[in-house]
């Protein structure tokens, strides 16, 4: 079995593919009722070794369904192991903040976070090809997140999951979806898209399980989306309709609509890859007084990035000491707006209800 899956890697990266995402790893490398008779890590070490052999830079990701700090031995102790894993406590943790208005279940997801070697590191991500597993929160929580955006039973799978994609849970409100998708790009680690969320892409209602999501991609406002010349009825899955059908959601018409969906996507991707201290920088959660809001920094030796992300209808006005963030100067990475400069020692943001901000601080940005 272990030559096969060398065999496969080996074809995928000498076509070029950059990594491979590593399916329910714990299963994998020790099967339930298997007898513990060897290292069952050895395997991964073995895999990385192989991949880092045919492709210096593919990577592996794992999805390692744990708490993060029962994931670290995933990341490998004296040899590597996986490159990157799915940081499923922070991705349920954002879910429960955006039903509840309160900012504090992220702040405390990512102060549990354990710190990873800086070769490696964690997916912060939103949706993804399964179920939104809610399987970290609590029970209570649970529901409460069940009800507010999974309130059918169809669109719930295993007691612990919601078969949805982003765009409709949260009711298409572009506040909502934004501040989401702007704070998934601004936290420390890799940011994961889901194809079809970079336009907002719905789900097959009424499905009741993973197939629910996994439909189609909506090109262009043509038959089947674009996706295939095939008559309708021989399609393997079918494509939403009403709000979320091709005449509303599809990648063509955004191409050339930079306010869109997609052109918002791809201004938080061009920020990201200029500004390396979001992925590597040293984490500071600022307390601002104020519960629906989150503030964060990565720092690097030379560079500070700030965010400031509101979960909350009512615009906010926030101040912080300027000595914990670094330079007099905050400039603004989203909007051409003026910088924002030191008041009596403090820095005064602005948010908008649902509002967030991006900033790096120094003059020389």
């Amino acid at each position: 079995m272990r030559s096969e899956i060398a065999r496969i890697v080996g074809f995928w990266t000498q076509l070029g593919v950059d990594g491979f995402r590593v399916d329910a790893v714990p299963f994998l490398i020790s099967p339930p009722g298997a007898a513990d008779e060897t290292d069952p890590h050895a395997f991964l070490r073995e895999l990385h070794r192989f991949v880092g052999r045919r492709r210096g830079d593919a990577v592996l990701l794992g999805e390692v369904g744990l708490p993060q700090q029962e994931q670290l031995a995933y990341f490998g102790e004296s040899q590597a192991e996986l490159d990157l894993q799915f940081d499923f406590e922070t991705a349920q943790a954002i879910f429960l903040a955006l039903v509840r208005g309160d900012a504090r279940p992220v702040a405390e997801s990512l102060r549990r976070r354990p710190p990873v070697d800086v070769r490696q590191g964690w997916v912060t991500f939103l949706r993804n090809h399964d179920e939104l597993s809610l399987e970290m929160l609590a029970p209570d929580e649970r529901d409460e997140v069940f009800q507010a955006l999974a309130p059918d039973e169809r669109q719930r799978v295993y007691g612990r999951g919601i078969v949805r994609r982003l765009a409709p849970m949260l009711r298409g409100d572009p506040r909502r979806i934004r501040l989401a998708y702007s704070l998934m790009f601004s936290l420390p680690g890799a940011p994961m898209l889901f194809y079809g969320e970079e336009i907002g892409m719905g789900e097959l209602e009424g499905r009741g399980d993973r197939r629910a999501v996994r439909t189609p991609m909506q090109w262009r406002n043509a038959r089947n989306g674009g996706f295939s010349d095939a008559k309708p009825s021989r399609l393997v899955r079918e494509i939403p309709d009403g709000g979320y059908g091709v005449a509303h959601v599809n990648v063509h018409d955004q191409l050339r609509a930079p306010e869109s969906q997609l052109g918002f996507i791809k201004t938080l991707i061009a920020r990201y890859r200029a500004a390396p201290e979001i992925a590597w920088g040293r984490l500071t959660l600022h307390d601002v007084h104020d519960p629906q809001v989150l503030v964060h920094s990565l720092r690097t030796d030379d560079t500070t990035f700030l965010a400031a992300h509101s979960f909350g209808d009512e615009a906010r006005r926030i101040e912080l000491d300027a000595d914990a963030v670094g330079p007099d100067l905050l400039v603004d990475l989203l909007q051409p707006v003026s910088p924002v400069e030191v008041d009596r020692g403090r820095f005064v943001i602005d948010l908008d209800g649902w509002g967030f901000r991006w900033f790096r601080a120094g003059a020389e940005h």
